[in-house]
């Protein structure tokens, strides 16, 4: 049996290093490098001290301790600025994935780097006529000996521009119904024929990318899960992308986060006022309610349990949470939310969390897309009527196959 250590002792170890490693929130120390940069050297830092991959298997480069341990681990982080989290699409999304779909050989080769931060991640899903209907992706997939040669284009893929490794979904039979048909690949972007064009959002940034594929060759060994079986791979990637999404959008302590949103009211002599605290109230009750649902996922998972309907559950709890932070927060700061001095590096931050939250009811799955799971796999509800649920997926008129 292994010996866990003890939970104060973890606790002074876990300080200690987050002392040494990042500035208190107090400081007015400038983090310097992108955030991409400075989440693989605090990655690095992580493995290296033993706090990457607390409950991830230790076979892996994990510690394989239990839950409580990372949230002992987070509460001690929530007093330091910790770097942007330009690496959750690996460490939330696609390793747990690999860590259920995988091959004993991908996870030895893939899951200790990218707890180290050695590869960047990103999700190439969904494309120009498959987004809420992902199962409708066109991208090819043409076995070729060893190797499969994939062709096509996806589109609003999150950090394209930084990222070493993919999961893409493709078709590797047309023959099949749409959702029978599909492959989950494991490809390198810095293959040949791996293309990436920025999509410029309208707060400025470019966070999403065009991605496009023109014979790129992946081997045969490195399809995730097996050949057909695509699209149960995509949808255990979804799930853990929806609860990453929730606890990403649900933490307190950021630029636009519930303290900041306080800070803004008191600054602005308006904390005084019943309404404002009551609103603000709310938004933190409704926060910390995403927190324990969380939990409850993580226990859930634990015991291999599915967790897909209730993590769309917390996706869309996120998405709402946002947009009515946003909201919140543009009516306390007032003209300041739309106009600031240029000196002022925190002028723009109630703009850009208004421009971003829209996204938060997209991306991971639209809003209704996540309510249609709810009402089948957490109420029981029927689920729509498909009619193409048997139809070859060459004969759908889906995508650009609405051409003839």
């Amino acid at each position: 049996m292994t010996r866990h250590p003890d939970e104060d002792e973890f606790c002074a170890g876990a300080r200690a290093f987050l002392e040494a490693t990042l500035p208190r929130k107090a400081s007015k120390a400038r983090s310097r490098g992108s955030g991409v940069e400075r989440a693989r050297e605090y990655q690095r830092r992580l493995a290296d001290a033993g706090y990457a991959g607390i409950t991830w298997p230790e076979e892996y480069g994990g510690r394989g301790l239990p839950g409580r341990f990372q949230k002992l681990f987070d509460n001690e982080a929530a007093a330091f600025r910790t770097p942007p989290k330009a690496l959750e699409i690996g460490l939330g999304m696609c390793g747990p994935t690999i860590l259920v779909h995988g091959s004993e050989h991908q996870k030895r080769a893939l899951i200790p780097p990218l707890l180290r931060g050695d590869h960047v991640w990103c999700e190439l899903f969904s494309e120009p006529g498959a987004g809420s209907d992902l199962a409708s992706v066109q991208t090819r997939a043409v076995r070729d000996g060893d190797t499969w040669v994939l062709d096509g284009q996806k589109v609003w893929t999150s950090g394209a521009q930084h990222s070493d490794l993919a999961a893409c979904l493709a078709r590797t039979d047309p023959d099949r119904p749409k959702h029978e048909g599909a492959t989950t690949f494991l490809v390198d972007m810095h293959a040949p024929g791996v293309s990436v064009r920025p999509l410029r959002q309208m707060t400025g940034d470019a966070h999403f990318n065009e991605v496009f594929l023109d014979e790129v060759h992946v081997p045969a060994g490195d399809v995730l899960g097996a050949v057909h079986d695509g699209w149960r791979v995509a949808r255990t990637m979804l799930a853990f992308e929806r609860k990453a999404l929730a606890a990403m959008g649900s933490g307190g302590s950021g630029r636009g986060g519930i303290n900041a949103l306080v800070a803004e009211a008191r600054s602005r002599g308006m904390l005084d006022r019943p309404e404002v605290r009551q609103r603000i109230a709310a938004l933190r009750i409704r926060q910390l309610v995403l927190r324990y649902l969380g939990s409850y996922i993580d226990a859930n998972r634990r015991t291999g349990r599915s967790t897909g309907g209730e993590a769309s559950l917390l996706k869309l709890a996120m998405a709402r949470l946002v947009q009515d932070s946003a909201s919140l927060a543009v009516e306390i700061a007032g003209p300041a939310a739309v106009a600031w001095q240029e000196d002022d590096t925190n002028g723009g931050r109630w703009s850009a969390q208004l421009l971003n939250s829209p996204s938060a009811s997209i991306g991971g799955g639209t809003n209704e897309i996540v309510r249609n799971v709810i009402a089948e796999r957490v109420l029981g509800l029927p689920r729509d009527v498909e009619v193409d649920a048997d139809v070859p997926f060459r004969d759908l008129k889906v995508g650009t196959q609405r051409v003839s």
